[in-house]
């Protein structure tokens, strides 16, 4: 854990450097207040058509974990959503989408013959700008990304098709460092 500011258990010393910290906690119910289930349903309309099937992904996204997760979520889910309604870009199906596994405790997951997947697919088009497909690193940021619980896994691949929405434009330029 960093070193507190100098205010802090009587330390002395110069000011720390840089923007204040944020100190406080912010009450659950803060967050639930401006979380807009609405806009994130209909924003993941067209990756998620089913209307009962994306109740559910939203309810995942927003309404599952830890209150600043799921505030968390929907900042970052409704600013990719303005970026892409300011750039105009209509969302394209990534044919090379993976599914997003839901994931069973194992006492269930052996009694399953397949993995089940949640409604809402990963578009991996944004992570060839990373890495290139069929590596290890590639593989990796996948698993990364659709691992973990549903807030987590369900969140990201809604970034991605968000992402992938804003970046289709473009030419993909290969791997960047």
């Amino acid at each position: 854990m960093p070193p507190h500011d100098h205010h802090h258990h009587g330390r002395k010393g110069p000011p720390r450097k840089g923007p204040p910290r944020h100190h406080h906690h912010v009450p659950s119910s803060a967050i639930t207040a401006f979380v807009d289930r609405p806009r994130i349903d209909a924003l993941l309309a067209p990756w998620v058509p089913d209307a009962a099937d994306r109740a559910f992904v939203v309810r995942c996204i927003l309404g599952e974990g830890p209150a600043h997760h799921r505030g968390a979520n929907f900042v970052l889910l409704a600013l990719l959503g303005l970026l892409v309604e300011r750039e105009g870009r209509a969302p394209g199906a990534d044919p090379a989408s993976v599914a997003v596994p839901l994931r069973l405790p194992p006492h269930l997951a052996e009694a399953r013959e397949e993995e089940d997947a949640y409604p809402l697919a990963m578009p991996t088009r944004p992570i060839e700008r990373l890495a290139a497909r069929g590596t290890r690193e590639f593989e990796a940021m996948v698993d990364c990304l659709t691992d973990g619980p549903p807030q987590h896994a369900l969140a990201n691949a809604a970034m991605l098709a968000l992402l992938d929405a804003l970046l289709a434009g473009d030419p993909p330029r290969g791997p960047e460092r």
